[in-house]
């Protein structure tokens, strides 16, 4: 059953991933090709005080055409929750500016927590009021939090809950109902 349910969810993204290209007609600089493509590692320049070290996170950030994620890998500096700075970098801007933020602005992080191989990532309700609408808008958001987090090997499945509770989807095209798994389909191969 679940099984079945994993697959009818890799379908119904790329149905929609599909169907939202062909209806992008609208907002021709969102389509517009680089000449160059996407860089798939950026780097962060960071000075780890008293020694600490740095570790390198990877966080998913969407192509200008809305097509796909791209990883952008930031060195920064060691801490006990890594996970939870993967978000807050998944929250800013990308380093690289051919790629764009897949949470919407004014997305807080309302907290994060890791049971049994899950993340319980919780975020305020601008998540859900400001999030364009569009179920490539939606797919990109879930697929850029859920891919952000299972970089993680503790981490196999995500949670998405806003203002402290279980939704059955962020804007009506997809479920986010219950924990989910990460999506390769949606990565750019570089």
């Amino acid at each position: 059953m679940a099984h079945t349910r994993k697959l009818w969810f890799l379908v119904l993204m790329m149905l929609a991933l599909l169907v939202s290209a062909c209806a992008n007609d609208k907002t021709p600089d969102m389509t517009k090709q680089s000449e160059n493509p996407p860089a798939t590692e950026q780097q962060s320049p960071v000075k780890p005080p008293n020694g600490q070290g740095a570790m390198r996170l990877t966080v998913y950030y969407a192509t200008q055409d809305a097509m796909n994620l791209v990883p952008e890998v930031h060195a920064v500096e060691k801490n006990d929750h890594p996970a939870k700075t993967a978000i807050e970098l998944l929250l800013a801007e990308p380093s690289n500016k051919q790629l764009v933020r897949v949470l919407p602005a004014g997305t807080k992080l309302k907290s994060l927590a890791v049971r049994d191989h899950i993340a319980y990532v919780d975020f305020n309700d601008k998540i859900v009021k400001n999030n364009g609408g569009g179920s490539a808008t939606e797919i990109l958001i879930v697929a850029g939090i859920v891919n952000t987090l299972t970089e993680f090997p503790d981490i196999h499945k995500v949670q998405i809950l806003v203002e402290g509770k279980t939704v059955e989807t962020l804007n009506g095209h997809m479920s986010v109902g219950e924990p989910l798994s990460r999506s390769e389909g949606i990565i750019k191969k570089m």
